[in-house]
C-alpha cells in the first residue's frame, strides 16, 4: 500500500513537470519518468511481481540505493520545475476596473480596454482587468445619481452590473442628463455654471466620432454642410433617410441636427419637420440606436441607401468589425471602404471619460491610469482600429460644447411633436351655399375647399388616421361620413379624392350636430398620445339645431376634456370667428373651449388657409 502511494505521488510530480515546465531537459525527464511509472500505477500487482523477481537478482542494499536515487532525481526535477514556472503561472491579483459604456460603444470600448490591459501587463501579468458592460444613459441616469443604490423599482446591481469606476458614454449630452437629475435634489448654486457634483468627479473627452451622412445615395460634397447634404437627399423623388431614435440614442439625437435644421434658417418649421420625420419613420427599421439600426440592415444583407450615423459605427460596419451581439459581420455587398462619407463641421460624439467620487484609492488610480493611456500617443492606433478619432478641441465642457448643437433641446421638442401620429377628421360644409362661385372662373367654394383637402393629404403619414365627412349627408347617406377614419395609406387617400368628386353641394347647414358627432368620432380608437382633431370648414352658421352657442360651448368643453381632442374651424363666406361687432359670440367660442383655433378666410383662399391650419395642428399649438 505504501509503495503504491509512493508511485502515485512520484508519477503525479513527473506529469506536472512534463506539462508545466518550459525547460526541455525537465520535460524529457518528466516524460521518461511518466512512461516508466505509469504501468506501475495502472497495474500494481504486476509491478510487485516484477519487483519480486528483481529482489532475487539485486541485493537489498543495491535496491535501496537504486530506489533512493530514482526518488531523489524525480523530486529534484519536480521541485526545480515548480520553482521555475511560478513567476509565469502565478500572477499578482489584478485590479478589476469596472467600465460602464453605451450599447453602441460596447464593442469599441472593449477592444480599446483590452489593448490597455495588454499594454500595461508586467512581465506577462496584467495589472488591470477591465470589466466592460453597457447600459443606455436613459436607463442608468437615475442609478448613477442615487449612488448606484436600489430604489423601489430599480436594482442597479441586478439590472446593470457592479458600480462603475469609469463611465464612457457616447456624448456629453448623457452626462448632462445625470446632472439634471442631481440638480432636482440639490441647491441651484451647486449645479450652476456647468459644475459637476458628487458622484461625478470630472469629465474629459478622450476621442471623437462625427455624425455623417453615409450610404450609396448620400452625396460626397465636402464643401457642403450636413443639413445641406440631407436637404439634397430629401428633395429627391421618393426620398429615403434612416436615423436612430433621438430619445434613446445620443448618436440619434445629434443626428437630428442634420434633418431638423435648415441650411439657411435654422430649425425647420413644424410642417416640414413632420414631413421629414415621416420619411425617416418610413425608411428606418424598428430600432432604438444606431447599432441596432445598422444590424437590421445587415441581417437582410442590405446597406442603407442614406443613413445619419456616427463615423465610428459606419467604419466598423464597412470593415466587418463586430457591432453588437447577434449582428452579422458585414453586408453582402459592403460599400467601398475608400469612398468614405465626408466629415463636415457639425455634431459629433465626444466620448467623455467620467470618473466618480465614490471610487477607492486603488480603483481611482486604475481609472487615472486608463485615462492617461487613452490620451497618450500609445493609445492612438488602438482607438483608430476601433473606429474612433482623436478628441476635438472644445468638446470637453458640459456647457458650450463644440460637439453639441446649441439648440439641441429645441430640436428634441420639435422631434417629439413631429413624430406624433394624428387622428384627424375633416368635415367639409357641402350645403347649397358652397356651390357659390369664388370669382369669374368656374371655381366654387366647395371645389376650392376640396383642393385644400387634397393638399392636406400630403401632411399625412401611414401611421396617421384620416377621415372625411361632408354635411349635410348626401346621396341617400344617413350620416355625414364620406370616408371613415383609417390609416392614411394610398387607398385611403384615393377613396377621399374619389368621394370629393362625387359630392354635390345642396341643403341646409347642420353645423352643430356635425361638430358634436365629429368630436365623438375622433375621441374613439386607441387610448394614446396621438394628435386628435376635428377640422371643420364652413361658409355659414348652423341652421338645424335648437342649441344656443353657449350651450354648444358647454357641450364641446365636456366632450373634449377627457380625450384631448381639439376643434379647428375654417370660417369662410358668411361664417365668422367673432360675433357681430367683434363680440365673443362667434365660432371662436367653440374652438377656444376645445383648445383649438378659428381661422377666417375668403372663399378663394380656403386651400391656403387649410395648409396654414395643418402647420398649426402638427405643431401642437
Amino acid at each position: 500500500m505504501l509503495f503504491s502511494t509512493f508511485l502515485i505521488v512520484v508519477a503525479t510530480i513527473a506529469a506536472f513537470a512534463y506539462q508545466k515546465s518550459d525547460n526541455n531537459v525537465y520535460v524529457l525527464i518528466g516524460a521518461m519518468a511518466g512512461v516508466i511509472l505509469q504501468p506501475m500505477v495502472n497495474n500494481p500487482e504486476k509491478t510487485r511481481k516484477a519487483l519480486g523477481r528483481l529482489r532475487g537478482i539485486v541485493s537489498g542494499r543495491q535496491r535501496m540505493i537504486a530506489f533512493g536515487a530514482a526518488g531523489v532525481l524525480v523530486l529534484t526535477v519536480a521541485v526545480v520545475s515548480i520553482i521555475e514556472i511560478t513567476p509565469d503561472e502565478i500572477c499578482p491579483h489584478a485590479t478589476e476596473l469596472r467600465v460602464l459604456t453605451s450599447p453602441e460603444g460596447l464593442q469599441a470600448i472593449r477592444e480599446v480596454t483590452e489593448a490597455y490591459a495588454r499594454a500595461t501587463a508586467d512581465d506577462g501579468c496584467p495589472t488591470v482587468f477591465p470589466y466592460v458592460y453597457a447600459a443606455g444613459a436613459a436607463s442608468v441616469g437615475g442609478a448613477l445619481a442615487r449612488g448606484w443604490v436600489d430604489s423601489r423599482t430599480e436594482h442597479p446591481l441586478i439590472d446593470f452590473g457592479p458600480r462603475p469606476d469609469v463611465w464612457l458614454p457616447d456624448s456629453t449630452v448623457d452626462v448632462r442628463k445625470v446632472r439634471e437629475i442631481l440638480a432636482k435634489t440639490l441647491p441651484p448654486e451647486l449645479t450652476a455654471n456647468g459644475r459637476l457634483v458628487a458622484p461625478l468627479r470630472d469629465v474629459t473627452s478622450v476621442a471623437s466620432s462625427p455624425i455623417v451622412l453615409a450610404g450609396p445615395a448620400a452625396a460626397r460634397d465636402e464643401t457642403a454642410t450636413l443639413p445641406g447634404l440631407v436637404e439634397a437627399v430629401l428633395a429627391r423623388p421618393r426620398p429615403t433617410l434612416a436615423a436612430a431614435d433621438p430619445e434613446s440614442s445620443a448618436a440619434g439625437l445629434l443626428a437630428s441636427a442634420g434633418y431638423l435644421q435648415d441650411e439657411r434658417t435654422g430649425l425647420v418649421g413644424d410642417t416640414e419637420a413632420r414631413r421629414r420625420e415621416q420619411i425617416i419613420a418610413g425608411s428606418t427599421p424598428s430600432s432604438t440606436d444606431e447599432v441596432s439600426l445598422l444590424c437590421s440592415y445587415l441581417r437582410r444583407g442590405q446597406t442603407p441607401a442614406a443613413v445619419l450615423t456616427s463615423l465610428r459605427t459606419w467604419r466598423r460596419m464597412v470593415a466587418g468589425k463586430p457591432l453588437g451581439p447577434g449582428c452579422p459581420d458585414r453586408p453582402a455587398s459592403p460599400p467601398d471602404a475608400d469612398a468614405a462619407p465626408p466629415v463636415l463641421e457639425g455634431p459629433a460624439l465626444d466620448l467623455p471619460f467620467v470618473r466618480f467620487t465614490w471610487s477607492g484609492t486603488r480603483h481611482a488610480e486604475a481609472a487615472d491610469g486608463l485615462l492617461t493611456w487613452l490620451l497618450s500617443d500609445n493609445a492612438r492606433p488602438q482607438l483608430s482600429q476601433a473606429g474612433l478619432d482623436p478628441p476635438l478641441p472644445g468638446c470637453t465642457p458640459l456647457e458650450r460644447n463644440a460637439c453639441v448643437p446649441i439648440a439641441l433641446n429645441e430640436m428634441l421638442r420639435v422631434h417629439l411633436q413631429a413624430k406624433l401620429s394624428g387622428r384627424v377628421l375633416l368635415a367639409v360644409d357641402s350645403s347649397g351655399s358652397m356651390a357659390a362661385r369664388t370669382g369669374p372662373g368656374e371655381a366654387t367654394r366647395f371645389s376650392v375647399a376640396s383642393q385644400g383637402v387634397l393638399e392636406s393629404l400630403g401632411h399625412l403619414g401611414p401611421n396617421d388616421e384620416f377621415g372625411l365627412w361632408t354635411f349635410p349627408a348626401q346621396r341617400g347617406r344617413r350620416s355625414p361620413e364620406l370616408v371613415g377614419l383609417a390609416p392614411g395609406t394610398l387607398p385611403q387617400r384615393s377613396a377621399i379624392a374619389a368621394g370629393l368628386r362625387t359630392a354635390r353641394p345642396a341643403g341646409a347647414t347642420p353645423l352643430y350636430a356635425t361638430i358634436l358627432g365629429g368630436l365623438d368620432e375622433v375621441a374613439g380608437g386607441r387610448d394614446d398620445k396621438r394628435i386628435r382633431a376635428l377640422v371643420v370648414l364652413t361658409d355659414g352658421e348652423d341652421t338645424s339645431s335648437d342649441r344656443t352657442l353657449k350651450q354648444m360651448e358647454t357641450e364641446v368643453r365636456r366632450r373634449t376634456g377627457a380625450s384631448g381632442t381639439r376643434l379647428y374651424v375654417i370660417a369662410t363666406g358668411d361664417a365668422r370667428c367673432e360675433g357681430a361687432g367683434g363680440t365673443e359670440n362667434g365660432l371662436r367660442l367653440l374652438t377656444d373651449a376645445a383648445r383649438g383655433e378659428c381661422l377666417e378666410t375668403s372663399p378663394g383662399k380656403a386651400d391656403a388657409t387649410m395648409a396654414q391650419l395643418f402647420a398649426t395642428l402638427w405643431g401642437g399649438r
